[in-house]
C-alpha cells in the first residue's frame, strides 16, 4: 500500500483503538500526544502539545497520507474547549501547511453543533447555530477545516459509549431515571463503531485519491435515535433493577433533543457493528459479565 502513513493527533483511547485497526489494515501509524509513554509499545509516538506551536514543527517533516485528529479538552468549560478544539486545531493545521503534499485531515467533531432541541430530524444539511460553548467551539473547528488547503472531513459523533456502562447506568444504580415527559431523544454511537468509521473513511480516501469523494462532514451515530427514557428502562431491566422503584430526576440536557440521521455515512458503504443501543449495551453487559 503506497502513501499509507497515518498520524493520530490527540491519541487517547479512541486514537489508540483507531491506530490498532489501521495497523491491522496495513497502514503505518504514528501517535502524537503530550505523554507518549501512555501509547502502546506497538505504536511509535511523537511528543507534541497542540497548544504550543513550537512543539509541532516535526509534523511537517514527514509525508502523511492522512492525519486523524481526536482531541479531548482538559475541562468542560469554554476556555478549555477554545484552547483545544479551536486554537489547538488551528495550530495543527498551520503546521501541516509545511508538508510537501497536504494530507487528508479527519476531525472528530460532535452533534453538539446542532441547536435543534425540539426532537426534529437533522442531517448534514441542517442549520447549525449552537448556543452551547461546546457546540460553538466544534462549529469553529469545522470552519477551520473548511479553510484547510487539503482534503478534510469532520465526523459529527453522537454520544460515545461502550467503555463500561457509563453515567446512565450509574444513575440507575443510584435509584434515578429520567422522566417520561418532556420527551427527550438521544443519539449515540458505540466506541468500536467510532474507530471503524474513521478507518472506513481513510480507506475510502485511499481508493478515491486524487479525486476524493469524501463529504465535508458525516453524522456518525447509530441507526436508532431513541427516547432516553426507553434506553434507561431497557438498561434497568437488563441489570435486574425494577423500573417502578426508580425516582424521576431531571433529564440531562447536554445532548439536546434531536434525531440525527446517519444515512449519508451509510451511503458510503459503512455498516455499523452495533446498529442500536440494545446491540451496543448488550455487548458491554456481556463483556462485563466475563
Amino acid at each position: 500500500m503506497s502513501g499509507n502513513k497515518i498520524l493520530m493527533v490527540g491519541c487517547g483511547d479512541l486514537g489508540i483503538a483507531t491506530a490498532k485497526r489501521l495497523q491491522m489494515a496495513g497502514y503505518q501509524v504514528v501517535g502524537a500526544r503530550r505523554s507518549i509513554d501512555k501509547l502502546p509499545s506497538s505504536l511509535p509516538g511523537i511528543a507534541i502539545d497542540i497548544t504550543q506551536p513550537e512543539t509541532l514543527t516535526a509534523l511537517a517533516q514527514q509525508d502523511w497520507h492522512a492525519v486523524i485528529i481526536t482531541l479531548t479538552a482538559d475541562s468542560f468549560n469554554r476556555e478549555a474547549y477554545q484552547a483545544i478544539y479551536v486554537d489547538g486545531l488551528n495550530n495543527v493545521l498551520n503546521s501541516l501547511a509545511g508538508c510537501v503534499k497536504a494530507p487528508l485531515v479527519l476531525f472528530a467533531s460532535s452533534t453538539s453543533i446542532y441547536h435543534q432541541n425540539d426532537g426534529s430530524i437533522v442531517d448534514e444539511c441542517s442549520e447549525t447555530n449552537p448556543s452551547s460553548f461546546s457546540g460553538q467551539a466544534m462549529l469553529q473547528a469545522e470552519q477551520l477545516l473548511n479553510d484547510y488547503d487539503g482534503a478534510s472531513c469532520a465526523l459529527r459523533f453522537g454520544g460515545i459509549y461502550g467503555r463500561g456502562l457509563g453515567r446512565l447506568a450509574q444513575r440507575l444504580t443510584e435509584g434515578y431515571i429520567c422522566p417520561r415527559e418532556p420527551v427527550l431523544y438521544s443519539n449515540r454511537i458505540h466506541f468500536e463503531d467510532c474507530s471503524r468509521a474513521l478507518v472506513h473513511l481513510v480507506d475510502l480516501y485511499q481508493v478515491a485519491e486524487p479525486t476524493s469523494t469524501l463529504a465535508p462532514c458525516y453524522l456518525a451515530v447509530d441507526n436508532q435515535p431513541a427516547l432516553l427514557r426507553d434506553v434507561m428502562e431497557w438498561l434497568a431491566v437488563q441489570q435486574g433493577i425494577q423500573v417502578e422503584t426508580l425516582q424521576d430526576s431531571e433529564a440531562p440536557i447536554r445532548g439536546g433533543n434531536k434525531r440525527c440521521n446517519n444515512a449519508t455515512l451509510l451511503e458510503t458503504g459503512f455498516v455499523l457493528q452495533y446498529p442500536d443501543y440494545r446491540a451496543g449495551f448488550a455487548a458491554v453487559l456481556a463483556e462485563l459479565s466475563l
